[in-house]
């Protein structure tokens, strides 16, 4: 009996001494993987990784030890060594998306951008919601310099989770696309509204007070007669740069103004569609009366008697093109003009004895900064009643009958 009692009581402490073994050993790997935790979080990267190696050496079968010695490895600069943790606990888990992430910005690190987008395509089709993932391959796809696939991602990631910085980074594309300038942020908040007819923009035609609203216009024409702003204020009438505000009949303006305040025409083509040969009694863009006119990457176009027509108005023309019409560029009363970057070309082809800038009234100027006058057909660049002004500098002047 004393025997039997004396070897339970030895198995008794074997099992004893093992069970408590075990429980240090996995006390021992959380201690290493938590050490290694705080370490990563202050920046000590080279404890950080000795005390996730030894986490790994008690438990190999631990992901997260893995994937942490990987962000050490990344954070440290040793794009190579992470990915070989990242792909290790995928190895044990295939289904943490975090990781497989992780995976992706530790092979762009390493300029392996093929592997990278096709680890990214696999996940946005197992969880189209998550925008980084649109914005990763985008970045990807930018640097294998494929910037049809650039578009075709942003343009997949705005419609399926509609993720305004997506949609912001396709707009700036569209934008770069179209050589136009950037759009004026002039930091008032306004009501966006997305029209595809001229039919739909004429509704506002007339309406008295328009205010704080951004109309945006696609591709293609809009055909209006006299788009007429009463009283509008901090209006932006946005294209795209292929635009076209145009009109079949030559008695209407394109777009009059009248006593509006901060309004911006972007991106926009306007003018008469009509044979040189046939007679407009119009102009395209009239202002009366207004301030703090922006017409910002247009084209203005004839065959209109002038191309913007101006009445005790204030207004600035950026990176725009006034073309082909009948009687003057610009034709101005008490009114100032800046323009910037512009082009004058083909002016005054039905009108030969008239200028390209007509200014009359005490209050006239004109200022051109960079500008190109070529090909107008009118016998002088400028005609001032008393007390007008006009003045430029790097004026490029080529082909004009004056000459």
């Amino acid at each position: 009996m004393k025997r039997f009692v004396a070897i339970l009581l030895a198995v008794m402490l074997v099992v004893g001494l093992t069970a408590c073994a075990a429980q240090e050993a996995a006390s021992t790997w959380e201690d290493q993987y938590e050490l290694g935790i705080r370490y990563l979080s202050e920046g000590n990267y080279e404890e950080a990784i000795i005390a996730f190696t030894a986490a790994i050496e008690i438990d190999p079968m631990q992901v997260e030890a893995y994937v942490a010695r990987g962000d050490a490895y990344f954070q440290s600069g040793q794009p190579e060594k992470a990915e070989s943790d990242y792909r290790k606990a995928l190895e044990l888990d295939d289904d943490d998306d975090d990781t497989a992430s992780k995976l992706v910005d530790a092979l762009i690190q390493q300029g392996k951008l093929e592997e990278a987008a096709e680890i990214l395509e696999d996940l946005i089709e197992k969880n189209p919601s998550n925008p980084d993932y649109y914005d990763k391959l985008a970045d990807i796809y930018e640097q294998l310099e494929q910037p049809e696939k650039v578009q075709e991602t942003l343009e997949k990631g705005v419609e399926q989770t509609g993720d305004q910085q997506l949609s912001d980074r396709l707009e700036e594309i569209a934008q770069e696309a179209s050589g136009l300038p950037p759009v004026p942020d002039d930091g008032i908040s306004r009501e966006v509204v997305e029209m595809s007819s001229g039919d739909e923009l004429m509704e506002l035609s007339f309406a008295e007070g328009v205010e704080n609203l951004e109309i945006r216009l696609g591709d293609g024409d809009y055909n209006v007669d006299s788009f007429f702003l009463y009283g509008a204020e901090n209006v932006s009438i946005i294209g795209t740069g292929n635009t076209r505000l145009v009109s079949t009949y030559g008695t209407e303006t394109i777009i009059s103004m009248y006593d509006c305040d901060n309004i911006l025409l972007y991106g926009l083509i306007m003018g008469h569609d009509l044979e040189p040969s046939m007679s407009c009694s119009t102009g395209v863009v009239e202002l009366l009366s207004s301030k703090d006119i922006k017409i910002i990457g247009c084209d203005i176009y004839g065959c209109g008697l002038h191309g913007i027509n101006a009445s005790e108005s204030r207004f600035v023309v950026e990176n725009s093109i006034i073309r082909d019409c009948s009687m003057h560029g610009a034709m101005l009363y008490s009114s100032r003009g800046i323009f910037t970057n512009c082009t004058f070309s083909g002016n005054c082809y039905q009108y030969t004895s008239n200028p390209v800038f007509d200014l009359w009234g005490e209050s006239c100027s004109v200022n051109l900064n960079s500008c190109v006058i070529q090909d107008n057909l009118g016998e002088s660049k400028y005609k001032l009643a008393d007390g007008a002004e006009f003045e430029e500098s790097d004026t490029i002047e080529t082909g004009n009958s004056w000459q």
